[in-house]
C-alpha cells in the first residue's frame, strides 16, 4: 500500500517552473510607438532575447553577442537577426531603466511590472525592478 501512496504522490508533483522573464518596454501599448525587449531565462542560463514593435503580437529573437563597456557604461551587445544585422548594446541606468544604444542614437525603456495589475499573477516575473535588473547582470552581463 505505501508503494502505491508514494507512486501517486511522485506522479501527481511537479516541479516549480525553471522560467524566468524580465520585459523592458517604451512608448504606449497597441500603438506603433510600443517597443520591448524581453530577457528569458532558462533552466539558470540566458536564453533569449525577444523584441516586439508596434501592435503586431509577433516578436524577433536577437542574439546575445556578449559583455561589454560603452561610455563607462557596463552591459552586453545583441544583434539583430539577418537581414537587418544592426547590434545594439543594452545597459542599465538604474534599477527600472534600461538604455539601449545603437550607432549612436540612445533610447530608455522601463521595466515593466507584470505583476502590478491585481488580476493578472505572473509567477515566471520578477517581484520588483531590483530582481529584474540583478537577473540582467547574473544572466546577461556574463
Amino acid at each position: 500500500m505505501f508503494h502505491l501512496i508514494l507512486a501517486a504522490l511522485l506522479l501527481s508533483y511537479s516541479p516549480p517552473q525553471d522560467v524566468r522573464v524580465a520585459v523592458w518596454s517604451t512608448g504606449t501599448p497597441d500603438t506603433e510607438t510600443y517597443e520591448s525587449f524581453a530577457f528569458w531565462i532558462k533552466s539558470g542560463k540566458r536564453a533569449y532575447i525577444r523584441y516586439q514593435h508596434g501592435t503586431s503580437p509577433d516578436d524577433i529573437e536577437l542574439r546575445w553577442i556578449g559583455p561589454g563597456t560603452v561610455s563607462s557604461r557596463r552591459g552586453f551587445w545583441a544583434a539583430f537577426p539577418v537581414p537587418d544585422s544592426r547590434t545594439i548594446f543594452i545597459a542599465p541606468i538604474d534599477d527600472s531603466t534600461l538604455l539601449v544604444s545603437t550607432h549612436g542614437h540612445n533610447k530608455k525603456y522601463h521595466w515593466e511590472n507584470e505583476n502590478a495589475d491585481r488580476d493578472s499573477d505572473c509567477d515566471i516575473c520578477p517581484d520588483d525592478a531590483t530582481e529584474a535588473t540583478g537577473w540582467l547582470r547574473r544572466y546577461f552581463w556574463n
